[in-house]
Parts: structure tokens; sequence; C-alpha cells
């Protein structure tokens, strides 16, 4: 049959005709899968394929030899045509394919365009209807112009060629194929496609021709086989298409299964049952052929459509695919690189679990099998596979608790590893684990007899689990955490609204039970008032841990929860003086008590009967803190806090409580007075008397005015700031002059307050502005001589070596909390400094900064080997025997404990820091100093910052004072860039040195982009000073330039190397490695790299090179005038230096339909694609919508039945556990894998 024109009268030139077998076999080989690269090998068709149901049903003997494909192209009008010979054929008109995909598109309903090619097929004309169904499905995939005529459709004919046909006729300049096109105007289509594929199987059941010998055959062979292709655009279209088809079969199964129950004729029950088993056997067929393949795709986009409709298909047909047969298979993706499809896998689990009644027992040895692997998921990197991990181990403990004892799934030691995901801190993940640990005591307690003695027995977990963390894994505040977990202000917890059993935990006579207790109701007070605070949430985690929907708290709960929040705050007063009369000398408990008497309610203590219990709680609240040496100084801040609630909050009773606070400064003071008299000897004994004495002044010169004191403070000051001999340099001593300068800036910004506050206008600053003077004058020869010191030959210690453990003692980190002050001080308005002093202050925290950065990077990879070593001690638990796990656990515990002290260190260096950073920033933007001189040298730190915290510190600045300037930055950066020279000239341009003016300038050129940026003219202004300086000084200084180089326009790089690299000799010669580097960095800007290879590529595909698009015709021309005069400026070595050879031209390949990149690279779903009919398992999220008869299942073995008492953690339903608090951000339209493009 002859190729049919279209209406313009086009025919396509490039479209190959095939005359012959040989022409057929050598096409066959040059689509061989070994000629195509990896990614698109899994298009090969399994040698091992079964025969569908018809071919086994029926007897006919082998089927006749394959007809050749006829060509279509130019020169097939004279080669002579056979009746039978399949052809492709361009369409005069439009044809039932177009109309059809014109109708999805248009968003005609799915059902009417399948009625309309079923009417087709139930007229007689079936070839014509099932190659309209097989158009639709090719012009989908990206085929243009051409269809699969109806002669293809006989018996015998090889499938492969002229699917291979319908590759080659895909454009290659064509757009995105239509499953994944993200334009709107195919957002209809991308639903309406799996709905017509289905509406094709349910209206053929209706007309009964789905089990005929053609309508499946036919489809399913051809689908298969493209399913099979090379092209991703055919496999992921044919790939949905079939998924559409299994989901069909399976609804048709469905239906006459239950038809089954209705029948009572033998004859009508063995002709439905004969039905029914024909619909499951090409059902499996479809999967054994297709399915199963597509779930092992290289394409990451078709494996994760696979495996969302096998997630619909075992919770829609869980008799039918809940089975280990097609569980297995979720195994897969749980080992996925990809974070989206193990979120599939898990969302799939949970979702199985959730919804189905019976899944625990269905999936037991699923769940057996990969119960290491879930609890490894519950530490993954992205944070939904995290979350959606920990629920699922939620529902494996509500599923242990029906079980016998010794046949759960999840061992203690599991269950602790995924709770330990409580002090992430991603709020997301803590809170799924709140969901887990709620689960965990609920079922830990549910077979209590009372509701109190439930509340009782989980308060003994709780706090015992508290003081695990704290005892065996070093937690500061687990308690706040835990809170944080259990409590819901729409809902709040028996187990918290009870809180008795927790005050027996406050008054305990065990100093570490009676932390933990007090440490709750300090938690628990701060929630209720909405003051528990753990830090703000990382950028990856968008949700924060709240659902969009959270529910509304009503008026009674909110009124219930202002009741608990008086008598919880009445009770833990009282408790409060018992708890510190016993443990009177105990700074834990201290520090525990203090956090509570921050939180307390003091609106509360109104009356005349509070005023006894408050008097209690002053008085022994103020014997503890003079009994306290007060040097920690995490101390130092909990008793702040108290006091300050206690004594500077608005309520009735806060005079007693200043009282409290002037009889606590006259004893202090008065101890101060003795040990300041007595003469210094730098005993280890006096530093620690000192240290007590001044700790304690610190303490109270932050919360009471001591300007009276002044003169006195100023000579102790003096004589504490006498650095003492290098070898008698001790952490005690650093620390105590850390104390002192503290004292004084505090009692120093007293006097400054009261001189604001005077009612004298005329009053003069003098006396504030010389006690700044000094103070300033003191603190800086300090740390003058204590740099020295840190210069000099004195070891010392490392923070990651044997003295971690007390590192917060290194004599460093006190000589820098000093800097921090005198950078507080300076930022007054009171003094200002000389140019030595402030050049001597840069040069001061140059040194401290080095010095900590080296310390923090020891810290890091200290704390990597400590992750390293955790990570392979849970490996050998989960690889030991069941009988040899208790002698593992305080070897993981100690493990975790160092981890955690690892952490904590990084964490406080990182923070030390950002803050002496801070501080000299705040000076810049004060303009407190010289940002022309001194900006340079204190941004050259900023490539040596280990934190990304610290360097965002120093690119802040950057750009404050680049928009100060008034200019296009360059004297800014030039600035830092020859300061950056002039150090590595120092050093003699060690490799160090030299890698480090890369970075810098790499740091500074990064912050321009191209096209966007207003200050990109300091790029070739760089450029062309840096050449300018290599001609006359140093060519060295191009290190720092080559990313400018990067950065410049075609245009500005072909200005530089016509106007000035070619008239200078040192360009010129090219002998220079680093003028290697900028001229090549320049030629690649001036895309003069790939000029002859673009050209050599351009001729081998006959001049179809899609064209770069340009500026405009000024730019084009002037480029095309640039590049003799470049060429001949240049010698022919340095061409040859930055060009590379060109390759030959490539073979031929098939263009690919999906061969199409689009702005963000494919990194989101197609726009607007909508799946939720399909892809989401919704969910109840009310509490009232739970089955009644689910409860039951968490009694334990051995229990007759239910009691009727509720929940004391409100234990979330099945449903609720299965809820993602994702589920509302993240659109179920959004796609996560990208569709990639491979050449």
């Amino acid at each position: 049959m002859p190729a049919k024109k279209t209406r313009n009268g086009k025919n396509n030139g490039s479209h190959r005709g095939v005359s012959s077998a040989a022409t057929i076999k050598g096409e066959e080989e040059s689509y061989d899968v070994a000629s195509l690269p990896l990614d698109d090998a899994a298009g090969s068709t399994s040698p091992h394929s079964s025969p569908s149901p018809s071919q086994k049903r029926s007897k006919k003997e082998a089927p006749q030899s394959s007809a050749s494909a006829a060509s279509t192209g130019e020169g097939s009008s004279t080669a002579p045509l056979q009746q039978q010979q399949p052809v492709l054929g361009e369409t005069a008109e439009t044809s039932l394919a177009e109309s059809s995909l014109q109708a999805l598109v248009d968003g005609v309903a799915p059902a009417g365009a399948a009625d309309t090619i079923l009417a087709v097929y139930r007229g007689g004309d079936k070839e014509r209807a099932l190659c309209a169904v097989l158009n639709v499905l090719s012009k989908a995939a990206g085929v243009a112009e051409v269809e699969l005529d109806t002669n293809a459709l006989v018996d015998g004919v090889e499938i492969r060629p002229l699917l291979e046909e319908l590759y080659s006729r895909v454009p290659e300049n064509s757009e995105a194929y239509l499953v994944v096109n993200k334009d709107a105007k195919y957002r209809r289509f991308r639903r309406a496609f799996p709905e017509w594929c289905a509406a094709l199987v349910h209206n053929s059941v209706a007309s009964d021709i789905l089990l005929d010998t053609t309508f499946l055959p036919v489809l399913s062979q051809w689908i298969i086989a493209m399913a099979e292709s090379k092209s991703r655009a055919f496999r992921h279209t044919a790939t949905v298409a079939l998924l559409a088809f299994v989901h069909a079969l399976s609804s048709v199964a469905a239906d006459l299964q239950s038809q089954l129950a209705l029948l009572r004729a033998k004859k009508d029950i063995a002709t439905v049952q004969r039905k029914r088993d024909d619909v499951v056997e090409w059902r499996d067929h479809l999967f054994a052929q297709a399915v199963h393949q597509r779930l092992r795709d290289v394409a990451p986009d078709i494996r994760l459509a696979a495996f969302q409709a096998l997630r619909r298909w075992i919770i829609a047909f869980p008799d039918e695919f809940m089975t280990n047969k097609y569980l297995r298979y979720l195994g897969m993706p749980l080992h996925d690189k990809r974070a989206e499809l193990r979120a599939e896998a898990l969302d799939t689990i949970l979702q199985a679990l959730a919804h189905v009644s019976d899944a625990y027992s269905r999936m037991h040895l699923f769940l057996q099998y990969f119960t290491a692997r879930l609890v490894e998921l519950s530490n993954d990197v992205d944070v939904r596979c995290t979350e959606l991990a920990i629920r699922v181990v939620a529902m494996m403990v509500r599923g242990d608790a029906d079980v016998a004892e010794g046949s759960e799934l999840l061992t203690n030691e599991k269950i602790d590893q995924v709770l330990l995901t409580l002090f992430d801190e991603r709020p997301t993940v803590r809170a799924a684990a709140g969901i887990l640990l709620k689960v965990f005591i609920h079922c830990r307690t549910a077979g209590e007899e009372s509701e109190a003695e439930q509340v009782s027995v989980a308060t003994e977990l709780l706090c015992s689990f508290a003081a695990t963390l704290r005892s065996q894994y070093r937690e500061a505040m687990p308690e706040k955490y835990l809170i944080d977990a259990l409590w819901t202000p729409e809902r709040p917890p028996v187990l918290l609204v009870e809180y008795q059993p927790l005050l027996a935990a406050a008054q305990s006579d065990r100093p570490l039970d009676a932390v933990v207790g007090v440490q709750l109701l300090a938690a628990l007070l701060l929630k209720i008032q909405g003051r528990l605070t753990l830090g703000p949430p990382p950028k990856d985690d968008r949700r924060g841990g709240t659902g969009g929907g959270s529910k509304k708290v009503s008026q009674k709960v909110r009124e219930e929860t202002e009741v608990l929040q008086r008598r919880l705050s009445e009770d833990a007063a009282v408790a409060l003086c018992s708890t510190l009369e016993v443990h009177r000398g105990s700074e834990d408990v201290l520090q525990a008590c203090a956090l509570l008497c921050a939180a307390l309610d003091m609106s509360t203590f109104t009356s005349q009967r509070h005023h006894t219990a408050l008097s209690a709680l002053l008085i022994e609240l103020r014997k503890a803190t003079l009994m306290s040496s007060c040097v920690s100084s995490e101390t130092r801040e909990c008793l702040v806090k108290a006091w300050y609630q206690l004594a500077f909050t608005d309520y009735p009773l806060r005079t007693e409580a200043q009282a409290h606070l002037q009889e606590l400064l006259k004893n202090v003071f008065g101890l101060f007075t003795q040990v300041a008299k007595k003469t210094r000897s730098h005993t280890r004994e006096e530093t620690e008397e000192l240290l007590a004495v001044w700790g304690r002044m610190n303490l109270v010169s932050a919360l009471v005015p001591t300007q009276e004191h002044w003169t006195t403070l100023y000579a102790a000051l003096r004589a504490a700031l006498e650095v003492p001999p290098s070898s008698t340099v001790t952490s005690m001593s650093a620390t105590l002059a850390m104390l002192v300068v503290g004292t004084a800036v505090n009692s120093l910004l007293w006097r400054v307050k009261a001189c604001n506050e005077t009612t004298d206008a005329a009053a003069p600053l003098d006396e504030p502005k010389q006690y700044v003077q000094d103070l300033v004058t003191a603190v800086l020869q300090f740390e003058v001589e204590m740099e020295e010191l840190l210069q000099s030959a004195v070891p010392i210690p490392s923070f990651a070596g044997s003295s971690a453990s007390v590192n917060e003692h290194h004599w460093v980190v006190p000589v820098a909390e000093v800097f921090v002050y005198l950078c507080d001080l300076l930022a007054l308005p009171y003094y200002d400094m000389s140019q030595v002093q402030q050049e001597t202050l840069v040069r001061l925290l140059r040194g401290l900064h080095e010095h900590i950065s080296v310390e923090l990077r020891s810290a890091q990879d200290s704390l990597k080997l400590h992750v390293h070593e955790h990570r392979g001690r849970q490996q050998q638990q989960q690889q030991g025997d069941a009988g040899s796990s208790a002698q593992t656990d305080v070897p993981a515990a100690a493990g975790l404990a160092e981890l955690v002290a690892a952490r904590r260190t990084c964490s406080r260096l990182e923070a030390l820091q950002l803050r002496l950073v801070s501080g000299v920033a705040r000076l810049f933007l004060f303009k407190r100093l010289d940002g022309n001189a001194l900006a340079a040298p204190f941004l050259v730190l900023w490539t040596q910052s280990p934190s990304k915290a610290v360097a965002d510190t120093f690119k802040s600045l950057f750009h404050t004072l680049r928009d100060r300037a008034n200019d296009d930055g360059f004297s800014l950066e030039r600035d830092v860039v020859l300061t950056a020279y002039n150090s590595c000239v120092e050093v003699g341009a060690t490799p160090v040195s030299v890698e480090a003016l890369y970075q810098i300038g790499i740091k500074l050129a990064s912050l321009h982009f191209i096209g966007s940026d207003r200050f990109y003219m300091c790029c070739p202004a760089m450029v062309h000073f840096g050449a300018e300086f290599a001609t006359s000084t140093d060519p060295m200084l191009l290190q720092a330039i080559v990313p400018y180089a990067s950065k410049l326009r075609p245009v500005d790089a072909l200005h530089v190397l016509r106007d000035q690299l070619s008239k200078s000799d040192i360009f010129a010669e090219a002998s220079n490695a680093y003028v290697r580097s900028f001229v090549a960095a320049l030629r690649k800007a001036a895309k003069l790299e790939d000029s002859n290879s673009a050209s050599s590529l351009m001729n081998s595909n006959g001049g179809a090179k899609r064209q770069r698009a340009l500026g405009g015709p000024t730019e084009l021309a002037e480029e095309e005038g640039m590049l003799a005069a470049i060429a001949q400026g240049l010698p022919d070595n340095a061409v040859a230096a930055s060009v590379g050879p060109v390759g030959g031209a490539r073979g031929q390949r098939i263009s690919i339909a999906s061969r199409v990149v689009t702005a963000d690279g494919w990194h989101v779903p197609a726009n607007g694609s909508s799946q939720a009919s399909e892809e989401v398992v919704e969910v109840q999220r009310s509490q009232s919508d739970q089955q009644p008869q689910h409860e039951p299942q968490l009694r334990p073995q051995g229990a007759s039945a239910p009691h009727p008492h509720r929940s004391i953690v409100n234990v979330p339903t099945s449903q609720e556990t299965a809820l993602s608090v994702l589920a509302d951000e993240l659109d179920n339209d959004e796609v996560f894998v990208a569709t990639e493009e491979y050449e």
C-alpha cells in the first residue's frame, strides 16, 4: 500500500525504505542493544518471554512467515509492493487516532473517546480500531506525521522493525513526549490517558469483546513490544498503558468474583468462573511480560510509575496482590538510590498496614525479612523517607502487641534505635518519632487494670527512658524532646495532665531521678505556654513537623489547659523547696530547679496563700546560689533565667524576690572584698577560690546594678588580667579572666544605662567614656599578651584529643570569649579606636580564627570517625546472634555517648567561631572599624571557615560593604584579592597558600551571575586588572582571576583576548602555568574552545545541529569580526594548548523522543499532573473515623478483655499514623524523579 500524503503535500525525505529481508536484517543490527548506552539498554526484549493466553489456548500451527516492512520514503514509489505488506503512512486527513488524541488533550471524557474506537471495532473494522489505539500510543510518545497501517496487524508481521521505524520518525527537536510534558495544555491528557486505557478494557467487557481472539492478543503483543523499546518515550508511554490495563483487568476480575456469590445455576457459575479465569490469566500475562521488567527499568520515572501502580493494586486488591509474590518487589525500591522511590515503597507498606485489616499477618514474612532495612531507613538522609520509615516501625510495634512474646518483629534494641530520632533536628522527623513513642507507651501499658496504674507505669517508663538518655547517651535535655513529642494542644494526654507521678519523681532522693522529674515538669510548663523551642528547622524540612490543616483548639480545652498551667505552677513551687533542700550542693539539680523556676507562671501567685510557698522557694534558691561556684556557664545561664523570672516579672510578690536579690548581692560582694584583698600567688587553690567568687559576681552583675562598686571591680580586674608566666598558663586562669571581664562589662553597662536614664540632659558622659576607655585598653592589652603566648612554643592540647571531655575548659575558649566581650564594648559609641588599635584588633581576630578553625576541622574529623565506628557497631549488632545482643549493649551505648560528645564539641566550636566573626562584622556595620583599610584583611578569612554559618556571615558583610561603596564592587574585591596575594607571597607561595589564593577568587567570583548581576562590570574590571598586574608585577595573581574569566560574557572575553592579551609578550609566549590557565579560561568564556568541534558536528549531521541562541545581530557580528584578530594575536602553541583535538563524527543513532532538556533539568514532574485518584490513598484524619474493632488489637497477649479506660498518651489510630505531615504540602501531582537526557 503506498504512503499517504499529508494535506500540505509534504513528504519527509528522511523516511527510510525497506525493500528486502537483507535490509531488514541490517536495520536490526543497527538497532542492536549493544550499540546503546547502558541507560537505554533496559529496553531490550526478554529472551524467555512466555506465550500469551490466546497462544496457549490455540492449537494452530506455527504462524506464517513475517512479511517485510514496506518503504514509505521518496523512493518507495518504484519498489514493488505486496498486497499484505505493512506500511507507515502519512495521514491525508484527520484520522481516528488523531481525533482520539486531541479529545484526550481537550479534556473530553475518556470513556467517550474509548467508546468511539470500540464502536468502530464492533462495526467490523477491527484492524482500523486497533491501529487507532496503537497510533494514539505512538503519537503520545512523540511520533509525528506517520501512523501504523492496518496491514501492520497481519499475522506473522515482525513488530520490532516497525517500532524502530516509528522510533526514527520522532523529530530530534520535538518537545517532551506527552506523558511527561510540563506544558499546561497537556495537563488533562496526563490524567485522562490512563483512564482512557482503563476505559478500553471496561467498555470492552460490556461489549463482550475483551476476550475475543483479536482485541487483547493484538494490543498486548504490540504494547509489550513497545514497552521493551530502546526509546524511553516508547517504554514510558507503553508502561502507563499496561499499568492501566492491569488495574482494569483486576477490577473486572473483582467484579466477576462478586457476581459468583450471587449466582445459583451451575452453568452460569461455570461461565462466569471461566471468564474470570481468562481475565486473571491475561492480567498475570501482562504483569509477567511487561510490568515485571519495568519495575527494574533504568529510568527512575518508569520505575516510579510501576511502583505507584503496584501500591494501588496492593491496597485495592489485597487478596490478589498482598502476597509474597508481589510484596517481594517492594524490596527493590527500599534499596534504590533515588529518595522518591524509597519513599514510595515505604508509603506503600505504611498505607497497606493502615488500611487492610489483616495486613500485618499477610505481610509478616516480608516485614520480617526487611526489618533491619526499615530500621536503617529511620536514619535516611531524606526527610520524607525518614518520616515514613518511623511511621512504618510504629505500625509494626502496634502489630507486635498482638503476637505471642518472643515472636515480635522488633526487638527492644531496634525500637530504642528508632526512638533516638526524637532528637533529630528536623521537626517532621521528631513528629513521626513522637507517634512511635505514643504507640510504644500505649502497647506497654494497655494491660494495666486502671487508668491510674496506667499513668504510673507510663511515667516510670518515661522517666527511665530519660534517665538512660542522660546517663548512657549523654543527652543534655532529653526531657524537652520527650514532652514535645507527647504533648498535643488539641488533645492533652492523660499521662501529662495527671502529673502527680512526675511530682513524686521530682522529689526523689536520687539526684538523677530528681533531675529527670524536675526537667520534665519544666518542659511541660514551657510547652503549655508555647515557649518550648528546639531550634529552627533546617531548610530540607519545609513543613517543620506541623500539618497544614492543624486542628483548632476548642475554648473548653483552652480553659482546661490554663487551669492545668496554674495548678502545675503551684505544685511545682512547693516541690522545688524540698528538692533544693534535699539535693543542696548538686549542680545538676540546681540547674534543673532553676529552669523550672524560669518556667513558672508567675501570674498564679497572686494571693496571700501563695506567700509562704514562694518565700520558702526564694530562700532555698538564694542558699543554693550562694553555695554554687557558678563557674559553669550553663549554671549561670539557668540561674539568671530563674532570678529574672522571679524578680522582674510583673506579679504582686516580686518585691520580695528583689529583696532576696539585694541580699544576695550583699553576701556575694562581702566574700568578694575579702578575697580581693589577698595577695595572689597563682596557686591552684587560690585560683579555684577566685573562680568561685568571680563566678558569683558575674551572676549577680547580670541581675543587679553594681555601678557603685566599679572602683573595686576595676582594681580587681587589673590584678586578675595580669598574664602569668607561660609555664603557669592554665584553663583555670583563662576562665578567671573571662569571668572578670564579663563582670566588668556587666557593671559598665549598668553604669551606661544609669547615665542614659538620668533626668539631667546636660550631664556629662565623660565618666562612662573614661570607664570604657580604661576597660578597652586593659582587655586589649590582655588579648595581645595572650596572642604572644598562643604563638609561643607552649603546647596546646587539642579539642579532639584525649581532653575532648573537658574541652570547654581549654584556655583558648575563654580567651575567645574575652575577645567577644571586647567587641561588645567597642560597639558602644563611647570610644573611638585609633588606626593602630583597629589593626591590632583585626590581627587578634585572625589568630583566634585560624586556631579555632584548625580545632574545628580536627573536631569534625573526630566526629566523622565516631559516626563511622557507630555505624559499624550497629551493623555488627544486626548481624550478630540474638544471644550476643545483650553483650553488645554497653559498647554501643558508650560509642553513642562519645558520638554525642564529639557532636557537641563541634557545635560549641562552631558557635564560638560564629560569635567571633559576628562581633567584628558588627563593628564594620556600625562603622567602628575602617572598612576601606581593614575590610579586605578581614574578608580574606572567608575561605578558612569550615562552617557554613560562619561563611554566610562573611558573605552578608561583603554584600553590605559592597553596597555601601556605591560602585561596582571593584575596589573591595581588588583589595581582597591583593591581600590574599600578599599573604601568599609572605609565606613563599606554598601550595597551600596558592590554593587559598585560588579559593578566594572562587568565593568572590561566585557572587556574580551573568545576565542578572548588577555588579557584573566588576568581572571585566578584575580581569583587566589581573592582566595588567601579571604583565607588570607577578602572574601568580592570575590564580585568583581565573574564576572571574569564566564569568565573562563572550563579547567581553573576546575584547580581552584581542585588545590586551594579544599585545603582551607574557601572554603571547604562554610559558607560565598561571598564564596558560588564564588564557584557557578566557577562550572557554569566549566560546572558542568548541568552535572547531561544533563545525565538525554540524557537517556530520548535515546541518541539522540546533543553533545556539545569541544575544543579537550586533553581538554576532562583533564576535565574528574578532576571531581573525585573536587568531593572529595569539601564537599557535597557545591555541593548541587550550583547544584539544576534535574527534571524528559519531555514528548515526536513532533519535529519541524524550531528548528534551527543560530549564529545571527535569527535577520535578510534569507541571500540574494529577494522579491523585490513582496514586494516593486518602486516610482519615479524625479520631472519630476509626473503626472500633481495630483498638482491641493493641491488647497484649493474655488480656481477657479491653479495659474501658482511655489511652493515657492519645495513641494515634492506624489512619493517623499513616497520615504524613508532608501530605498536605507535597502536591500529589508532584513527581520527584527527573526524566534525564541520555545522548
